[in-house]
């Protein structure tokens, strides 16, 4: 993963990521520079570390949000339905992001891109000539 852009601004990244394209992980896990890099592009995002545990944010329910990640040279966007995790409690303006900071035990060149981006693309897992993925548009994609 070499890049991500919030509604067309440039997320900084100390470097590329190798990305873990994982179906059999549900969230978006990155080193926590990188999650707070992503967040410092959605005004009014805040740490929830206290309610939903080490990692996670909350941001404006009401933001309109284009997530793109880079793979390969390409930008694939997230589904923002899909990164809105729900709402912080019951009748709250604020709701759970879906990209995850980890701590330093979690390698910094690491992503593991699960499920909540995967919902939106067919996935292709080739070893045939060495590892790679193919993305294609689901029909559920709409981001």
């Amino acid at each position: 993963m070499s890049a991500v852009q919030v509604n067309s601004n440039a997320v900084a990244m100390p470097k590329s990521l190798t990305a873990a394209i994982d179906s059999g992980t549900t969230l978006i896990y990155v080193p926590q520079d990188v999650a707070t890099a992503v967040y410092r592009q959605i005004p009014g995002s805040q740490r929830a570390d206290q309610m939903y545990g080490p990692g996670f944010w909350s941001y404006p329910c009401s933001a309109k949000l284009n997530i793109q990640f880079k793979f390969g040279g390409n930008f694939f966007a997230l589904n923002t339905v899909d990164f809105n995790l729900g709402h912080t409690r019951s009748g709250s303006s604020t709701c759970v992001g879906g990209i995850v900071g980890m701590n330093d035990s979690f390698p910094e060149d690491l992503a593991i891109i699960g499920d909540e981006f995967l919902k939106s693309w067919y996935s292709v897992y080739d070893y045939s000539h060495g590892a790679r993925v193919g993305l294609a548009p689901s029909v559920n994609n709409h981001a």
